[in-house]
C-alpha cells in the first residue's frame, strides 16, 4: 500500500509542477479550477496503473532483494507513466500543423481546460489589480527603469524569460497606443514574470520618478559653499566678512 501511496504521489508532483509553471504570478488559484483536479488526478492514476501491472506480472528488473525490488518497481511505475503519458503513438497533419495521436492527446485537452479556466478566473482580478498599482504611471518613464528593478529584485528569472521581456516592452513601445494603455499592458507583462505583490512594491519605490506629473529632481546644494540654481529658484551666495574693515 505504501508503494501505492509513494507512485501516485510521485506522479500527482509532476503534473502539479507543470501547472504551476504556467501560473507563476498566482498559482494558488489552481485549486479553484475543476479541470486542473482532473489533471492532477489522471497522473496520479496512471503511476498507480503502472504499479500494479508490475505486481502482476512481478517484474523485478533483475533485483533479486525484496525491499529493493519494490522501490524499484515503485520508481520505474512513476516514471514510466510519466513518459507513457506524455508520448504519442503517431503525429498526423491537420492543415498547417502536426497533430500528435496518442496518450499525449489526453493530457494536452486537459491542460488546455485547465488554461481557459484559470484565464478566465484570473482576467477580472488581474485587470484591477493592473490598473491599481499602474494608476498615474507614465510609460515613457518606466519603460526601462520598472521592468531593470523587478529583474534585480528577483533572483531566480531565466535569462530566456528576462530576453521575452525585453522583447514584449519593446514590441509594446512601438505600438500605437496611448501611454496609459501602455503602461497598463506594461504591468501586465511584469505581472506574469513577477506577481502583483512585486510589481506593487517596484511601483510604490519608484513612484516619484516614473509617475506622470514627476518634475525634474531636485539638485542638492554643493558643499563648497558656491550657489546654483535648482528648480527655477536662485540660491544666494553667503556674504563674506571683508577683512580690510
Amino acid at each position: 500500500m505504501i508503494g501505492y501511496v509513494v507512485a501516485v504521489s510521485l506522479s500527482c508532483l509532476v503534473g502539479v509542477a507543470e501547472l504551476v509553471s504556467r501560473y507563476r504570478d498566482r498559482p494558488t488559484t489552481l485549486v479553484r479550477v475543476p479541470s486542473t483536479w482532473a489533471y492532477v488526478l489522471i497522473n496520479g492514476g496512471a503511476g498507480a496503473a503502472s504499479l500494479l501491472l508490475l505486481h502482476t506480472f512481478d517484474w523485478r528488473f533483475g533485483v533479486q532483494a525484496a525491499d529493493v525490488a519494490a522501490a524499484t518497481q515503485v520508481l520505474v511505475a512513476s516514471l514510466g507513466s510519466m513518459m507513457v503519458f506524455r508520448s504519442a503513438v503517431f503525429t498526423v497533419r491537420v492543415g498547417d500543423e502536426d497533430v500528435a495521436v496518442g496518450p499525449s492527446t489526453l493530457l494536452t485537452s486537459l491542460l488546455a481546460a485547465a488554461d481557459r479556466g484559470v484565464d478566465r478566473m484570473q482576467a477580472k482580478t488581474r485587470a484591477q489589480e493592473a490598473g491599481e498599482i499602474m494608476r498615474g504611471v507614465s510609460f515613457a518613464r518606466s519603460r526601462l527603469a520598472l521592468p531593470t528593478y523587478c529583474l534585480g529584485l528577483l533572483q531566480n528569472v531565466s535569462a530566456e524569460d528576462q530576453a521575452d521581456l525585453r522583447t514584449a516592452v519593446d514590441a509594446l513601445a512601438g505600438s500605437e497606443m496611448t501611454d496609459g494603455q501602455m503602461a497598463l499592458n506594461l504591468g501586465l507583462l511584469l505581472m506574469n514574470v513577477a506577481g502583483p505583490d512585486v510589481l506593487r512594491s517596484a511601483v510604490e519605490t519608484l513612484r516619484d520618478e516614473i509617475a506622470v506629473d514627476a518634475g525634474p529632481r531636485r539638485v542638492p546644494p554643493p558643499r563648497n559653499g558656491q550657489g546654483h540654481e535648482a528648480d527655477g529658484e536662485t540660491r544666494a551666495e553667503p556674504v563674506r566678512a571683508n577683512p580690510d574693515r
